[in-house]
């Protein structure tokens, strides 16, 4: 028995289900790497766009009105396509803006405001901290963020109390309070550190509540 490659009938099937199947193919919600790349002068990542964008025009259409071109900046193109709603924007690189100012990026971008779900490496938000020492100089500009993750790239065998999730094929470890290791004490203290200054925040921007501020392990 031969395993089926091509469906040629699949044009004279109703529009309907068409659509039914363009949803069935959509990806689940995904943590998209985001990175500045200056030799192409855009925004890149190394996670691969959604097939129905390649597809064909009407498959396009259906990933369109539910995917959007990320723009963080109104001077440089970008390659990524991402569901607000569903996907975590992730900085994962220190090259992560054209001008080296992640806060002013956000501030500049038209879609600052549709940020649900932001996670940031832990050694990138290090060298953000010296250029705005401010915790909360990122956080104030997407003001409906629900989930702000500091990241830390490590090895699991540690004997840590873990709870795992899968995102587009990338195995996340969200790590709960009082874990061992240096490294992750030293993160831990700039999770405690943000969540302080939520709490205390004398003019908070959120149209909701603060966000909640996690720190993953990948």
């Amino acid at each position: 028995m031969t395993s089926l490659q091509t469906f040629p009938l699949f044009a004279r099937l109703p529009y309907e289900l068409r659509v039914k199947i363009y949803e069935f193919a959509l990806p689940g919600p995904r943590v998209v790497p985001i990175r500045y790349n200056r030799q192409q002068q855009q925004y890149t990542s190394d996670s691969s766009p959604p097939v129905l964008l390649h597809v064909c025009s009407e498959s396009r259409r259906k990933f369109t009105s539910i995917y959007e071109n990320l723009r963080l900046s109104q001077k440089f193109e970008s390659s990524i396509w991402v569901d607000f709603t569903r996907d975590t924007i992730f900085f994962d690189n220190l090259d992560c803006s054209p001008e080296g100012d992640l806060a002013l990026d956000l501030a500049r971008s038209p879609q600052s405001q549709k940020v649900l779900y932001c996670a940031i490496d832990a050694q990138l938000w290090e060298v953000l901290r010296v250029f705005r020492p401010a915790n909360l100089g990122e956080v104030r500009i997407m003001r409906n963020l629900k989930t702000l993750a500091l990241v830390l790239k490590h090895d699991y065998d540690r004997g840590l109390r873990q709870t795992r999730m899968m995102y587009d094929g990338r195995q996340t470890t969200q790590v709960e309070v009082g874990d061992t290791g240096s490294e992750i004490q030293h993160v831990q203290f700039n999770v405690d550190s943000i969540r302080w200054d939520l709490e205390h925040e004398t003019d908070p921007k959120w149209e909701g509540p603060p966000p909640n501020v996690q720190m993953w392990i990948m």
